[in-house]
């Protein structure tokens, strides 16, 4: 079986620095060997510095299991867990960097909207990238109404006006797709970032916990792929 991950047969950096630490002792070891017994301060000299290597050595190697899980997910690209995907501080600091491309799926994306693109608001740190940047085009993707409960048609009735005002300002800039079937998903691509988590019943989904890995990994690339493939089969388009 196939996996989500592609990591290169290369030399984990830990063994390296291993190997420069027992490489580092055995020129020392030498060093000692050879120096005149008589030469006191260079001996005393030599033999505390080999000492710290030895205590360096074997308290990184302690802890080495450790490192090699941080080690192991940062190859593959992670960059956090969160607890909570609605974490809005979070989603902040991303998007108020992006340049090109915030692709956005889920229930009815109303709260991200609220929080970083109503053009009424002190912190409307996407509107803001917009305008800086000519190139950046934003799309959301939620269910058709009948896929939808009550509640959460309300909301979008009345997130409406806000996102026709941004049309209004950005036209095909900013764009809302909605697609026939259930939201299981909830993810957003900004750049090089996707954070995604998944959707439960009712309110469950409020605290559900997500992944924020890199947008150049193939376990991000799945979720780029499918919502280009929802997107371009969607029946609805504004």
């Amino acid at each position: 079986m196939s996996k989500f991950t592609e990591i290169k047969d290369e030399v984990p950096r830990w063994v390296w620095f291993v190997g420069l630490l027992t490489l580092a002792l055995c020129l020392l070891g030498y060093l000692l060997y050879v120096v005149d017994s008589s030469n006191v301060k260079l001996l005393g000299l030599l033999g505390g510095v080999a000492s710290g290597i030895i205590v360096y050595l074997v308290t990184f190697l302690s802890v080495l299991a450790p490192l090699q899980r941080v080690d192991h997910f940062d190859r593959l690209g992670v960059i956090d867990l969160l607890e909570n995907r609605h974490d809005k501080e979070y989603y902040r600091e991303i998007v108020k960097n992006c340049r090109e491309r915030v692709d956005v799926m889920g229930a009815s994306c109303t709260r991200f909207v609220e929080d970083f693109l109503d053009l009424e608001s002190e912190n409307k740190v996407l509107v803001e990238a917009l305008d800086r940047h000519k190139r950046l085009a934003i799309r959301f993707l939620i269910p058709t109404d009948e896929f939808m409960s009550k509640s959460t048609q309300n909301r979008i009735t009345d997130l409406m006006p806000k996102f026709n005002e941004l049309k209004k300002k950005y036209a095909d800039r900013v764009q809302l797709g909605r697609f026939e079937g259930e939201a299981a998903h909830s993810f957003v691509l900004v750049d090089e970032h996707l954070i995604a988590g998944p959707i439960f019943a009712r309110e469950k989904s409020k605290y559900a916990p997500a992944v924020h890995v890199a947008a150049s990994t193939p376990f991000a690339r799945k979720y780029a792929e499918h919502f280009q493939d929802v997107w371009d089969a969607a029946p609805i388009k504004v």
